[in-house]
């Protein structure tokens, strides 16, 4: 049995992850209202918005190789360490020897480099810590991936009480506190051997080459990423673009849209929580969940293009957030079992790429759209999108080995890959972890063929050339 100690490192890495997406959630509201006000100028909000989200489409990536370098545990602590010391410099510079605009959009782009490699590298160490807690590995995904979801639901409306009663420049310093002690909580709760450094001495280019190598090998792994990257494409424009101009040509009234993005979020967070008890039964096929939760998503999408009332359709975004709810602890999962430790923070840091760098299209595309064909067109052509995306999906073979780990599943019965026949599926030693008497969670190192054949992927010397 797991002792006291174990579980309170269990306990500091989730309460870093929270604290650091609350203050992320802050930031989304308190920066561009602290260059509004300074400014009073929208396109220097917009400036300071693109400096802040730029870094999204590369410094993940970049961010995974050092992760898996310099080990999870360091790239954490340092990343919030320094987004936090940066974020206090933008209130303190401009209080006291003034902050130009482009040193402003620096700091902000600084802050935003230096915080994105954070999440992927407190997600490489959820398999480790969970398991010396005794916490099964869906259960611990769970409630990692509600701190974001929670942040946006109850972060962003208490950010903007607290800009209103005391000013934004409150809100960065409160931002900047909460991530210098996420820093500190793992520094002195998460132990050093959760997170070793395990790369070789490959180059720096080289093992983000790997990387993405060993991504294309695992042919699970390239399509969840792949599938990834088409839902958020076709995500991406919801909030920021449909809603809004739902509210406002089909409800003439701006203000349900606050309504509807908090009906999603609640869903979300509810669906994310319920998916850790509900995975041990209901939900334990993991490939049928995401695909049926997709399918969900897209007939909901679909319903919307009916233009429902407003009470119908708050009702639907709280449904749509339920589920989607499952999918980023259910991936995760997927994830953590199938890819080696020393090439997690690499596979972690450029799934983030590869499904963030679809965001600016999605908007341009649906934006387009809906001047062009308008918006319920553009609804119904989103929504039949998903459908017509699982259908493919089922198609396919990759997507069967979701299964291989998870409760009463067999890398038998998930189906053969492509990489399980390279490694030689059918050896008996290749079995589940889990017929061995436990979840995959529970068993140290990788037993799974696939996770074998990643490892020899990584050691081989002609990977990346």
């Amino acid at each position: 049995m797991s002792g006291a100690g174990e579980r309170r490192s269990l306990v500091a890495l989730l309460s870093a992850h929270y604290l650091s997406s609350f203050g992320n959630a802050i930031t989304v509201v308190t920066v561009p209202l602290y260059v509004l006000a300074r400014t009073d100028s929208a396109a220097a909000t917009g400036l300071a918005g693109f400096a802040g989200t730029l870094p999204l489409i590369f410094a993940g990536a970049v961010g995974g190789v050092w992760i898996d370098r310099l080990g999870g545990r360091r790239v954490s602590v340092l990343s919030d360490a320094l987004a936090g010391l940066l974020t206090g410099l933008v209130p303190v510079l401009d209080a006291t020897v003034g902050l130009p605009m482009p040193a402003l959009l620096a700091l902000l782009f600084a802050r935003s480099l230096v915080a994105t490699p954070a999440n992927a590298a407190r997600v490489s160490l959820i398999r480790p810590v969970a398991a010396a807690a005794g916490v099964r590995l869906e259960t611990a995904n769970s409630w990692y991936q509600a701190a974001p979801r929670l942040g946006l639901v109850v972060g962003a409306p208490l950010a903007a009480l607290l800009v209103a009663a005391l000013g934004a420049a409150v809100g960065l310093y409160v931002d900047a506190a909460g991530l210098l002690l996420a820093a500190l909580l793992v520094t002195v709760g998460v132990p050093a051997l959760a997170a070793a450094p395990t790369t070789g001495r490959a180059g720096f280019a080289r093992q983000l080459v790997e990387g993405a190598t060993l991504v294309r090998r695992m042919p699970v792994i390239a399509a969840m990423t792949a599938f990834v990257f088409v839902t958020n494409l076709l995500d991406a424009a919801f909030t920021p673009v449909l809603l809004p101009v739902y509210t406002h040509d089909v409800l003439h009234d701006g203000r349900y849209l606050g309504w509807l993005i908090a009906a999603s979020g609640c869903g979300a967070v509810l669906g994310t929580f319920l998916y850790a008890p509900a995975s041990r039964r209901l939900l334990a096929s993991r490939r049928r969940t995401m695909l049926g939760c997709f399918v969900v998503i897209g007939a909901l999408r679909l319903s919307i293009a009916a233009t429902p009332p407003p009470a119908v359709l708050i009702g639907i975004c709280l449904l749509l957030g339920l589920a989607a709810g499952p999918l980023n602890p259910l991936l995760t999962t997927v994830t953590l079992e199938h890819v080696p430790e020393e090439a997690r923070g690499r596979v972690f840091g450029l799934g983030s790429a590869v499904a963030l760098s679809g965001a600016p299209l999605s908007v341009l595309l649906a934006g387009w759209s809906v001047g062009a064909v308008g918006l319920v067109p553009t609804l119904a052509a989103f929504g039949g999108a998903y459908l017509l995306l699982v259908a493919v999906a089922l198609r396919g073979r990759s997507l069967h080995a979701m299964d291989a780990y998870a409760p009463g599943g067999s890398a038998e019965a998930a189906g053969p890959s492509a990489v399980d026949k390279q490694a030689g599926a059918g050896d008996e030693r290749g079995g589940l972890a889990g017929q061995e008497g436990g979840h995959r969670a529970e068993v140290p190192g990788p037993t799974h063929p696939t996770q074998r054949d990643a490892r020899a992927d990584l050691r081989e010397p002609g990977v990346g050339r």
